[in-house]
């Protein structure tokens, strides 16, 4: 999957990897120095966190930044110089793992997010060095970190939303199974009763011709 970005954008997704699979999308930042940021939340509470690994590379195919193994969630933000990078998603290759260990070898729900933005560029001169130029691009810098965390923050807002749509989703599945079930034991207890009912009615009549 290509994924082109120009600076200011950003893009959020959600898909399921499969066991055994690595899922891989292509960024295309612009030419100019560039920062891509964004965050990665595994979206199956109750799964284990250890097969999952979210990798980023750059055009040379260098890792920039890689998730820590087990880590359910993280966030990133790395300098690009441009062109084409990479974030890969895999889940249970990473070697080292149990193959046998309980839910291992399940596929995972995983929720994403990437965001290309300009560099932070100073606020004067470089030629001209005072307090008020450190002051500037620090209060640049601030504000940007701001921005992702506030973004980041959004971003985990829809992976609630999607959370809540799979549990919804469970919980009508198990509302209908009980239902469905329910009424085929009242069948059964009805066919049962009935069975018993001619039972008890033919034993009557041979009894009083008897």
């Amino acid at each position: 999957v290509v994924l082109l970005l120009p600076t200011g954008a950003s893009a959020s997704f959600s898909m399921v990897v499969e066991h055994g699979v690595e899922e891989c999308f292509i960024i295309r930042a612009p030419k100019e120095k560039s920062i891509i940021s964004g965050n990665y939340d595994q979206l199956d509470d109750e799964l284990t966190a250890d097969p999952l690994r979210v990798t980023l590379f750059d055009a040379e195919e260098k890792k920039l930044w890689s998730s820590p193994l087990g880590a359910p969630e993280g966030t990133f933000s790395v300098a690009s110089t441009g062109g084409r990078n990479m974030l890969c998603i895999t889940n249970g290759i990473e070697p080292g793992l149990d193959d046998d260990a309980g839910n291992e070898q399940a596929d995972r729900t995983v929720g994403f997010a990437v965001r290309v933005r300009p560099a932070a560029v100073r606020a004067q001169d470089d030629s001209v060095e005072g307090p008020d130029t450190r002051v500037m691009t620090n209060l640049i810098e601030m504000s940007e970190d701001l921005l992702d965390d506030f973004q980041d923050l959004n971003d985990h807002q829809a992976y609630l939303k999607v959370r809540e749509s799979e549990h919804r989703d469970l919980t009508e599945a198990t509302y209908s199974r009980i239902v469905r079930w329910t009424v085929l034991e009242a069948l059964v207890l009805m066919a049962i009763a009935g069975g018993q009912v001619m039972y008890l009615k033919k034993f009557f009549e041979q009894k009083r011709y008897l």
